[in-house]
């Protein structure tokens, strides 16, 4: 079974918890708020182990998907967030500028604009600090069920899907989500394994 090590787990942490920093900064200033992103864990996971993740196969699910190619591989970094959640997070963003029952309508740009930004971070952060040559397309929205739009989507069985959990925190409420990174599995040993070296 392919593993990480500690220390390698500990490289990609530092590599998404430093992206998140600076992806909060930026929407805090947006909405003039302070906004939280932290990563507490992250783990190395199968498409099988993907499918049964948290019951999540029949569930209503929004994400945004940002592909990418270059000298890391070629894959696909998803956000995503439960359907309730991600209602609530349009919510907090929009303030009190809109009612409820109009958040949903807002839902496609605020949330592909969330993705845009942490993804964005991910992505350039990573090619910052790896050296790497990464070039990336446009984020894309989709609401559906997670298994059409997380697992059908990615057919390749060989990848690896690391999975990174985020804490999302605005005005006292915390909204769990999540990232998966679709990569081949020597891909992501590389990286963290450059990751330990520039982080000595």
């Amino acid at each position: 079974m392919n593993t990480l090590t500690e220390l390698e787990r500990d490289s990609l942490c530092e590599l998404f918890n430093i992206s998140l920093g600076g992806a909060a900064k930026l929407m805090s200033e947006m909405i003039s708020d302070e906004i939280l992103l932290t990563v507490p864990t992250l783990k190395l996971i199968t498409k099988a182990e993907a499918r049964n993740f948290e019951n999540l196969a029949e569930q209503e699910v929004c994400t945004v998907e940002q592909k990418f190619v270059g000298d890391i591989g070629n894959g696909s970094a998803f956000l995503l967030f439960h359907k309730s959640a991600s209602l609530e997070i349009v919510k907090m963003m929009m303030k009190d500028y809109v009612a409820l029952n109009e958040v949903s309508q807002f839902e496609k740009d605020a949330l592909s604009e969330i993705g845009n930004i942490i993804l964005n971070a991910i992505l350039s952060n990573l090619a910052k600090m790896s050296n790497y040559k990464i070039e990336t397309n446009v984020p894309e929205f989709f609401a559906g069920k997670y298994e059409d739009l997380l697992l059908n989507r990615n057919p390749e069985e060989d990848n690896s899907i690391l999975l990174v959990f985020i804490d999302y925190q605005l005005k006292g409420k915390e909204i769990k989500g999540y990232i998966f990174f679709i990569l081949n599995f020597d891909s992501i040993k590389n990286l963290s394994r450059v990751l330990i070296e520039k982080l000595k």
